[in-house]
């Protein structure tokens, strides 16, 4: 299925974070290469959003949240809805591409990019590694 001379990174079978970043940072207008780690915490984010089947809507919502507590882009309109649906579309196709993938291969069909809940995987990524482990002592 992937083909390493193919002209576009889902036939190739490459990760589809640098498209990601790209997208994030036109939206977020965040071009200088120190952007980078933060623009890859966020596709990191979306890729799980969309593996803990997080809807185009909820993709914009984490947008504008971002923009809220950035500040970032100061421009109006948004535009979060449009570049909420491409962040979503491109998460989706690697996901269901590497599904396909393992299917071929025979092996077996878990979904390893969220083992855990959503709201798991919120905390894991929202608390600090202290206030995670209260909580989950607190919650038994």
């Amino acid at each position: 299925m992937s083909r390493k001379t193919a002209g576009n990174w889902v036939d190739r079978g490459e990760s589809p974070n640098p498209t990601l970043r790209r997208v994030l940072a036109h939206f977020f207008e965040r071009f200088d290469p120190a952007d980078e780690p933060w623009l890859e915490e966020h596709a990191l984010n979306l890729i799980g959003m969309v593996g803990a089947d997080a809807s185009e809507i909820q993709i914009a919502a984490y947008l504008r949240g971002v923009v809220r507590e950035t500040g970032l882009p100061a421009r109006e309109p948004l535009g979060a809805r449009e570049t909420a649906i491409s962040l979503w579309h491109i998460a989706k196709t690697a996901l269901v591409r590497d599904l396909a993938e393992r299917q071929r291969r025979g092996d077996p069909a878990v979904d390893e990019q969220t083992p855990a809940s959503l709201s798991h995987w919120l905390k894991e990524r929202l608390l600090s590694p202290e206030e995670l482990e209260a909580l989950e002592n607190e919650e038994g």
